[in-house]
């Protein structure tokens, strides 16, 4: 007898984080090595990751690939983690998928061995692509080094960026953090990073000790602004000017180590056309960053769940709004910064508001350290029926993914 899934996968997360490969690598093996039967690009990186693997699977879409994409967290429920060129695997053939892998792990269970929601999730992911996919891209859950999809053989690795989240596992230094990241590099498989700074110390060193060719930003490939939503990239050979759906600096960071990595999966692999390419990449929008789910009044959600993650978001939308004429709501989960990222959106909103929401990791209101950094909101579902109603003021939801997936679907079913 089979459990309810939703049921199963809420149990589960009670395990929590467990670093370590011994529990997805005895899964993998009870299921004939799925990882092994399918081309990967591996993504690790504190933030830019989801967006910069949606850039590079619209470029290989584009180029006649079927094009799996492993992302967290999700957005679209359980089925949302496994993604094929861009929508997500169908309930029913996720189903089958767990009926097929529930005996084993009823197996480890009984000896002592349970795998986790993520690696269970992962494992799934695997098993689906290894039949449904030309390659796939797999985005690294948290760190790196003992991640659990640090299991594959990429055919390209890439580092997107670092900055400080999960401290309590990665360690509180960009070095410590930056060294978990490196721990995606394979011998000989090479390896993109847009990082730059302290944290790209430990990149070189393990990309050397891998004997692993390293595209650095800023120093093999670039890019500038020229626009909020435009950007010219270059290296030695080539430019691009690109203009973006998804606004903001970063973003520009982000597709330009995309278009670096096709550019290495090209001049290996050949069968891409960078032009086809560019155009897909223009056309792309991301859930969750700068979208907008709303008009009059124009409501957008961005998913900034971390101290980096704020400064963008900040950055951005003063870009876009330099008086700064703009309700922000805010909520987030408690093993985050709170304290930094309240403190960083209060100087810069004089309409900062802050909630809770449902769901066992997320900061109550009476954990806020408020101080006159933001007024206090006790629903935000009210507090959004109210604006919709009467404001005509801009409306910014940010903070964590899953607040800001229960922020779309409540304005969605409006």
């Amino acid at each position: 007898m089979f459990p309810n899934i939703n049921d199963f996968f809420d149990k589960r997360q009670q395990l929590g984080v467990q670093p370590g490969l011994k529990r997805i690598e005895t899964l993998l093996a009870a299921l004939d090595h799925p990882e092994k039967k399918f081309a990967s690009i591996h993504i690790a990186g504190t933030n830019g990751k989801g967006s910069t693997g949606t850039f590079i699977q619209s470029a290989l879409k584009a180029n006649r690939n079927r094009v799996g994409m492993f992302t967290s967290p999700s957005l679209h429920g359980l089925t949302g983690f496994i993604l094929i060129n861009g929508e997500p695997i169908s309930e029913d053939a996720f189903a089958e998928l767990f009926h097929e892998i529930y005996p084993i792990i009823q197996q480890m269970d009984n000896a002592g061995k349970a795998p986790s929601h993520f690696e269970i999730i992962t494992a799934l992911a695997f098993l689906y692509f290894s039949r449904n996919v030309d390659i796939a891209i797999i985005e690294a859950g948290m760190g790196g080094r003992e991640d659990t999809t640090n299991v594959i053989q990429p055919i390209l690795s890439i580092i997107t960026t670092i900055s400080k989240d999960h401290t309590a596992f990665l360690g509180d230094t960009l070095e410590e953090i930056a060294e978990h990241k490196a721990g995606i590099i394979k011998p000989f498989t090479p390896i993109i990073t847009g990082v730059e700074g302290e944290g790209i110390i430990p990149i070189i060193n393990e990309a050397n000790k891998k004997r692993a060719v390293l595209y650095r930003f800023g120093m093999d490939f670039s890019f500038s602004d020229t626009q909020i939503d435009e950007f010219e990239w270059k290296n030695l050979a080539s430019r691009y000017r690109v203009r973006l759906k998804t606004p903001g600096s970063h973003q520009h960071h982000n597709a330009s180590v995309a278009i670096q990595a096709l550019k290495v999966l090209k001049n290996r692999y050949g069968h891409i056309d960078m032009q086809l390419a560019i155009e897909a990449m223009q056309k792309v929008t991301i859930p969750g960053r700068m979208e907008k789910i709303h008009d009059n009044p124009f409501i957008m959600v961005d998913g900034a769940h971390n101290e980096a993650g704020i400064k963008v978001f900040i950055e951005t939308v003063k870009a876009i709004y330099p008086k700064g004429n703009v309700h922000v709501l805010f909520a987030a989960f408690k093993d985050k910064d709170i304290k930094e990222m309240q403190r960083l959106l209060g100087d810069a909103f004089s309409n900062l508001y802050i909630t809770s929401f449902d769901h066992p990791r997320a900061t109550a209101l009476t954990d806020y350290p408020w101080k006159g950094k933001g007024i206090q909101v006790h629903s935000w579902q009210t507090w959004i029926e109210d604006q919709i109603k009467d404001a005509t003021t801009p409306i910014l939801v940010t903070g964590s993914l899953h607040f800001i997936d229960l922020v779309r679907s409540f304005v969605k079913s409006l």
